[in-house]
């Protein structure tokens, strides 16, 4: 003990304040690890719930004691990973998750003969807001839905009757959006789901507080500005789902990703148009006049038988006749026109960005799956594709891109079991195996680098000092010896507890001490103790030049 002491204080402050330090670090970090080799891997239970379904499921948990860590706030829920299956099946036996909505279950939970009859029907109402909820929540692109319902009661002796009336909050996941037909859908949905509910009494708010629909009819705003850019986004969204069902028939559910730009003229065009045809020409009336006279013109003679009463008539004088027809057809001229209000938009232009993954392929030595671009003649039958899909006009400036570019997948991990080696191992499995292997690596690291030169030094400290041990070999008479500090290390080294030699003895044995093991060493007489045989290696390492010339007087000898 006043030994490691001695060693201690030899060793001085700062040595044994850095020692301190390391050792408490190791000693800390073995502790975690420790810990979290002793933690089960955790895989994920549900994802993006509500507060209300997180505390009734936490509860659930805490009753039938499975261990479970939070994350993301409490909307995740983690679990052992073999522990998944059996506890979504005990949650679904309790109705769990709800989705913050309560169905038709509530009646399950209700005394009927206690049960008032204003209870049954505030219950039936929520009943009905649950199970539309529900419903709707099923949509692609909704993540939370709210649903008010107003089912007026029918009054006695009352003329008119109140109509019901329904509100409904989306909430939805990420950046998606619902176009106007999926608005109209929820809307008839909820109609078609309450009685006595219309369309024209449905009002649709997002979560950003934009109106999605009024009086049954999907809407996007106030004023004809708003209403343009409605139409122009519902254009644009439609050529995308388009295209993008047309392709992922053949490349795969989420393997193609469409963005659609379309430019469009909202100007309310009026145009009067008149033509004539004078090939289509009919008769619209005739009319005919003929005149015809006859007159006699006679030469008028001053004389006096002019002037006898009774003359007689003379032959001199000319005879005069006329006659005129007169024919007049009236016909009409084909004539056109034409008046055009053109009041829809007009594509100016448009283009579209189509957006392909490759295939993942296995090499043909086997292995884990490649991903491969698509060929060249592939991207030219999607482009032809796209071209007849959205109606492609190269002299209105249409323009379509197609790249091939591999997808990033942030959920591959949770579809796909991932692999190590070819072996089907979990991430969670992956990440216990490094863990256990820097735990391995930092306690082996801590006993060579720490433990063994500490211990080295104190048992260097405590070992006692001896005889010289080489002067009392027998048969070493005149050989040279280990002088100065050498031969007060081997003396030490070769001598036993009680300054005892511990090498063979005239008759070969070797005396034993209780507590030393013997090993065997070939072409030496005799057994020789193993902690001897060390030391006597160490001073050689020590003293390289005396150990030598002591070997070679030993070989001068026997020769």
């Amino acid at each position: 003990m006043n030994g490691l002491l001695q060693g201690l204080r030899a060793l001085g402050p700062t040595r044994i304040a850095a020692l301190g330090v390391v050792a408490a670090g190791l000693f800390g970090l073995i502790v975690f690890l420790a810990i979290r080799a002793g933690q089960p891997p955790m895989a994920l239970l549900y994802a993006d719930l509500d507060t209300r379904d997180s505390a009734a499921v936490v509860q659930s948990l805490e009753r039938q004691r499975v261990p479970y860590r939070l994350e993301g706030n409490g909307g995740r829920i983690l679990v052992p990973v073999e522990q998944v299956a059996r506890v979504r099946l005990a949650l679904a036996s309790e109705g769990l998750p709800t989705g913050g909505s309560v169905g038709y279950e509530l009646f399950d939970r209700t005394d009927s003969l206690t049960t008032s009859s204003f209870q049954q029907g505030i219950n039936q109402v929520r009943a009905l807001e649950g199970e539309l909820a529900r419903t709707i929540r099923q949509i692609q692109g909704v993540r939370a839905v709210r649903v008010h319902l107003v089912l007026p009661r029918r009054e006695p002796f009352a003329r008119q009757q109140a109509e019901a009336q329904a509100s409904i909050v989306l909430t939805m996941a990420g950046p998606q959006r619902l176009d106007r037909e999926q608005v109209q859908a929820i809307v008839h949905l909820a109609a078609a789901a309450v009685p006595g509910l219309k369309p024209a009494n449905i009002s649709v708010v997002d979560s950003r507080g934009s109106l999605l629909a009024r009086g049954g009819q999907a809407v996007t705003g106030l004023g004809v500005a708003l209403n343009a850019e409605e139409v122009r986004r519902a254009h644009e969204l439609r050529l995308s789902r388009a295209v993008e069902e047309l392709l992922e028939r053949t490349l795969g559910v989420g393997k193609v990703r469409v963005e659609a730009t379309v430019e469009m003229d909202f100007d309310r065009i009026t145009e009067s148009r008149e033509s004539f045809d004078p090939d289509q020409q009919v008769a619209r009336s005739t009319s005919s006049i003929t005149e015809q006279s006859r007159g006699q013109e006679r030469q008028q003679n001053v004389t006096v038988g002019n002037n006898l009463p009774n003359p007689e008539p003379q032959n001199a004088g000319s005879i005069t006749e006329e006659s005129r027809t007169e024919e007049t057809t009236n016909f009409e001229i084909g004539r056109t026109l034409r008046q055009i209000v053109r009041e829809a938009p007009q594509v100016r232009r448009q283009s579209i960005a189509v957006l392909v993954d490759g295939t993942m392929a296995r090499p043909e030595g086997g292995g884990a799956p490649v991903w491969r671009p698509r060929t060249a003649e592939e991207l030219a039958q999607i482009t032809a594709l796209v071209r007849g899909a959205v109606g492609f006009d190269e002299a209105r400036g249409d323009k379509i891109e197609v790249v091939n570019l591999r997808f990033a997948e942030a959920d591959a991990g949770v579809a796909e079991e991932e692999r190590l080696f070819g072996l089907p191992i979990g991430r969670a499995e992956i990440v216990r195996i490094v863990e256990t292997a820097v735990f391995g690596v930092i306690a082996l690291l801590a006993l060579l680098l720490v433990v063994r030169p500490l211990a080295g030094r104190v048992l260097e400290r405590v070992s006692p000092a001896g005889g010289d041990a080489l002067a009392g070999l027998p048969g070493t008479s005149g050989l040279p010896a280990l002088s100065g500090p050498a031969a007060a290390a081997a003396a030490a080294a070769l001598a036993g507890p009680g300054g005892q030699a511990t090498l063979p003895g005239p008759d070969g044995a070797v005396p034993l001490l209780e507590g030393d093991s013997l090993i065997n060493v070939s072409q030496v007489e005799g057994q020789m103790r193993a902690s001897s045989l060390r030391r006597i290696a160490e001073l050689a390492e020590k003293h390289p030049e005396e150990a030598l010339s002591v070997i070679r007087s030993w070989m001068a000898q026997e020769s």
